[in-house]
């Protein structure tokens, strides 16, 4: 037996103003995630959801959701994060929202904001993942 953790949150993609290039390069990195991750603890393409860039019925904000639950992840948290932040790195972003409940140390909130005083590379010619950002929560490391 074990305790149970489980993680769940949204990525706000970066805002469409003029196409939804964007949006399909961030529906690509998340698809090339593996389908089973050997390295714990596992981050897959299972736990994402990513709507379909091209659907007319989206307004301006792409909103990838993710969840899952492992098995006591809070002990291996600072690397759950880690892995978490290099797919941060290949997308295009303005906020990621990641929400932790576990029996054993309780409910955590961590966010990530995309850094306002690096360049706008959202409208530039060639843009180019967000790699800059303000991060705020709790622990990185609970034991």
């Amino acid at each position: 037996m074990g305790h149970i953790s489980i993680i769940y949150g949204n990525i706000i993609g970066a805002p469409c103003y003029r196409d939804r290039a964007l949006h399909r390069i961030n529906k690509s990195v998340i698809e090339s995630l593996p389908i089973d991750d050997k390295k714990w603890p596992r981050i897959e393409r299972s736990m994402f959801l990513v709507p379909d860039p091209d659907l007319s019925k989206l307004y301006r904000d792409q909103v990838i959701v993710f969840g899952t639950s492992y098995k006591e992840v809070e002990q291996d948290w600072e690397e759950w994060l880690q892995k978490f932040e290099s797919i941060l790195m290949e997308l295009y972003w303005i906020s990621a929202t990641v929400h932790l409940e576990t029996e054993l140390i309780g409910t955590h909130t961590y966010e990530w904001v995309y850094d306002s005083n690096q360049p706008d590379n959202f409208v530039s010619e060639n843009p180019k993942p967000t790699s800059k950002w303000n991060f705020s929560g709790g622990p990185r490391k609970f034991y």
